[in-house]
């Protein structure tokens, strides 16, 4: 081959190869990242012109020294890209990983693990956010939950809950949200303003409550207490509050004919 034909042909195979490898790594290469691989390969054919220029004339040189090296820093450079690239795919890849685990850790934090409600830090922090909600607020409390854990114990009143939360996740739509508000009292926003519908869901809850079944203590009758009050057009805090006073009503109301009933006539 002809000497001046030597850099020819090792400029134009060793072009050819980074562009194959610019194909091959385009889906991981940024703008950034292209331009500095096309700014490191123009540098290396500057060097390589000025290599040429002292090498001119000089035969030898041009076949033992010059193609080699330049064939030699070319198939370098190429794998160098496709390490550094392959590398940064890896971290994007890491971090979208750590990304996801991250919001599956906060997803768990925000859930209560006895009932599987969102938990009350859950709701605190959805209010905020929240301009508006077009529904109903439910606010609902289990009647006598202290009595029923004394007398049948934590775990009975564990499984109480358990089963409670059960009952309002599988009452509810995709739209709808629940919360366990504290202890044995509970929030539901119904994403609906058909007040019908919603006390409908809550007397199904109920008559299933009726014939709670505890382990080792057998069928166990249990009630629960609820308030409903519209969201819409005011504060958030607002409407809780409203229903949890609507929730306390009903519940003394109910004590109070309770009461009436088990005092005797003319007592």
């Amino acid at each position: 081959m002809s000497p001046g034909l030597v850099p020819l042909v090792v400029e134009l195979c060793t072009t050819l190869l980074f562009c194959g490898v610019l194909i091959y790594l385009r889906k991981s290469l940024t703008p950034t990242g292209l331009a500095f691989w096309i700014f490191l390969w123009l540098a290396r054919g500057a060097a390589s012109l000025f290599a040429l220029q002292y090498m001119a004339g000089t035969e030898r040189l041009m076949f033992v020294l010059y193609a080699p090296l330049q064939i030699a820093f070319s198939i370098a450079l190429v794998v160098i890209a496709v390490r550094l690239e392959s590398q940064k795919g890896q971290l994007r890849d890491m971090g979208k990983e750590l990304t996801q685990l991250r919001k599956e850790a906060a997803a768990r934090f925000d859930f209560d693990t006895l009932t599987g409600l969102r938990n009350r830090a859950a709701l605190e922090r959805w209010m905020e956010e929240q301009a508006d909600f077009p529904g109903l607020i439910v606010v609902c409390d289990l009647d006598d939950f202290k009595l029923l854990n004394d007398q049948y114990g934590h775990v009975a009143g564990d499984e109480i809950l358990h089963g409670f939360g059960k009952l309002i996740r599988k009452s509810i739509r995709e739209e709808d949200l629940a919360f366990r508000w504290g202890g044995d009292e509970f929030v539901i926003f119904f994403s609906t303003p058909d007040v019908d519908l919603v006390g409908a869901r809550l007397q199904g809850i109920e008559q299933h409550l009726l014939g709670f079944h505890i382990r080792h203590h057998g069928t166990i009758p249990v009630h629960f207490s609820w308030g409903v009050t519209t969201a819409s057009g005011r504060p958030l805090r607002e409407s809780l509050a409203e229903a949890d006073r609507m929730m306390y009503e009903v519940k003394r109301s109910r004590r109070m004919a309770q009461s009436s009933q088990e005092t005797p006539a003319g007592a």
